[in-house]
């Protein structure tokens, strides 16, 4: 091929590559970022399960468990104590002479029935009274972001509230010198007979009796962390990376997590990502307008993804710095005029022609 021939096909490829990045970093033509994602009628949170709350809740007696011991009074001609004697992992009391006895889910009044009728083929006059002696079986597990996971005991009128400070409360981290709740609150789950509940953690524990419900024996709590719901900031800003959401976090928040823009930042080219990666909500912000209040700062979403663009100059540069060693003098000269006259054309594509 001809040295003319050569160069035509590298002007090409150049105008070709000049159209590509002025008309695609641009991202005029964005919807504007709704102040709270609930505005778009297209937002969908994350988990959508029912938190109407238990309006009908009530005290539940204590019933037997595995785990629990108990004492048995054994009143007739005589009175006999045994103590020690233990609900084991299929529900039974072993009773001495009547055997095993079915007492779990009983309540005491219901179990010493029980055990009466097993041992009145033995004794038709006896009385037989328990005494919980040790409540092992009467406990609920926390998992997750709090300060202590672990099994706690659930006393009468235990609610999820008593539960969640048993635990030593929502775990904390610290993000710049200020201790922020590591806790998910709202996507934390209550789980019976493994059910989840139709209750709001968060709000349960602000005392919404609808959701701060009694809490049972066997009851299993997990308050999943916040890092399972990160907001990404990348992009022109000091320190990109992913950071923990929490409700109520803004833009610029998450930007100064990030150290804010860098000095090549196209302040009012702030991009956010939203929802599902396969079609995904696609927002423009306004950086200057935000600081100056002549915008409110949106609230973002779990999982959004923040991309701050690199000003046209800075994108310029970065151009010619990739492509000066490999072209000639005269078409970096073509191809830098054609950028800078593209910065100030609205992002509209630029080709690039070479003289003889």
């Amino acid at each position: 091929m001809s040295s003319s021939a050569d160069e035509f096909a590298k002007t090409i490829g150049v105008s070709l590559l000049c159209a590509c990045v002025i008309n695609l970093t641009g991202c005029g033509g964005l919807p504007t970022i709704p102040v709270v994602p609930e505005a778009d009628a297209s937002f969908r949170p994350v988990d959508g399960m029912d938190t109407t709350g238990m309006p009908d809740d009530v005290a539940q007696p204590l019933s037997l468990r595995p785990g629990d011991v108990v004492t048995l009074r054994l009143d007739s001609a005589q009175t006999v104590n045994v103590e020690g004697l233990m609900v084991d992992a299929r529900g039974v009391l072993h009773v001495p002479l009547a055997g095993d006895v079915p007492v779990a889910g009983m309540d005491l009044t219901s179990a010493e029935r029980a055990v009466e009728q097993a041992l009145r083929l033995y004794d038709q006059s006896v009385r037989a009274t328990l005494v919980l002696t040790e409540p092992t079986g009467q406990q609920a597990t926390v998992l997750g972001a709090v300060a202590t996971p672990g099994r706690y005991a659930v006393i009468p009128g235990t609610r999820v509230a008593d539960l969640i400070a048993s635990a030593g409360g929502i775990a904390t981290v610290d993000q710049e010198d200020i201790a922020v709740p590591a806790g998910d609150l709202s996507a934390a789950r209550l789980v019976r007979d493994g059910e989840a509940l139709p209750v709001d953690i968060s709000r349960a524990v602000e005392g919404d009796q609808r959701h701060n419900v009694h809490v049972r024996a066997g009851d299993h709590l997990y308050i999943p962390p916040f890092f399972d719901s990160l907001v990404s900031v990348i992009g022109e800003v000091s320190s990109a990376g992913a950071f923990p959401y929490r409700p109520g976090l803004r833009l610029t928040r998450a930007l100064a997590f990030a150290g804010g823009p860098t000095t090549d930042a196209d302040r009012n080219d702030i991009v956010v990502v939203r929802g599902d990666h396969a079609s995904p909500q696609v927002y423009q912000a306004h950086l200057d307008d935000l600081l100056q209040g002549d915008a409110p700062d949106p609230v973002l979403a779990p999982g959004d993804v923040v991309y701050v663009a690199p000003s046209r100059l800075a994108r310029t540069r970065d151009i010619m710095t990739v492509l000066s060693p490999i072209i000639s003098l005269g078409l970096t000269i073509g191809l830098s005029v054609a950028l800078i006259r593209g910065d100030g054309g609205g992002g509209g594509g630029a080709g690039v022609g070479v003289g003889p």
